[in-house]
């Protein structure tokens, strides 16, 4: 991205609180303090989710392959300073209403298709995405999962058969699941 590209992102950016209360309520003209408020509060929202999204963008780069060299160069700043910052993952998966859940490491934008391939034939559904890890839960209904990129939100995949549900959204990815028809597991599988 070129500065002036870098330079019209900020702007628009800044202008997001504004053109958020103006379409809720119309021109702000600043006279009064409750104008002040929801500016701010619109603010706060901007900022919070510009941290979020970096976030997310930067997991889903280190699930691509970025190096913490990669992500710091980008940044500006050293590789262990964003090891420090950004290498948390993300919030943590809470579980899924108390129900045991398997955890696989590893997957990588690369792998992930396979292995949740594997695990849904296996009787796993995907229930949460974290950095590098997925969710699972075992069933005793094999599954089929899918992966669109989308930016806000992704429609279900298309096919025949049970209709798919959304997983979860890990930037730039939303994760689907449906039921197979395929025969129940056994409790030995």
């Amino acid at each position: 991205m070129n500065p002036t590209e870098q330079q019209e992102l900020r702007r628009r950016t800044a202008a997001l609180p504004l053109e958020a209360i103006e379409e809720a309520a119309g021109p702000v003209a600043g006279d009064r303090k409750d104008d002040f408020v929801e500016l701010i509060l619109a603010a706060h929202l901007v900022a919070d989710e510009g941290r979020s999204a970096l976030q997310r963008c930067i997991d889903a780069g280190r699930r691509a392959g970025l190096s913490w060299s990669e992500v710091g160069a980008v940044l500006g700043i050293s590789k262990q300073a964003a090891q420090q910052r950004f290498g948390s993952g993300g919030a943590a998966f809470s579980g899924c209403d108390g129900a045991d859940v398997e955890i696989r490491l590893g997957a990588t934008a690369f792998n992930e298709m396979r292995i949740l391939e594997n695990e849904g034939r296996a009787g796993r559904e995907l229930v949460g995405i974290g950095m590098l890890t997925l969710y699972f839960r075992r069933t005793m209904q094999q599954w089929e999962h899918a992966r669109l990129i989308g930016i806000s939100s992704a429609p279900p995949p298309r096919g025949s058969g049970p209709e798919w549900q959304h997983v979860t959204s890990w930037f730039p990815f939303h994760y689907f699941k449906r039921r197979l028809a395929a025969p129940a597991l056994s409790e030995e599988e």
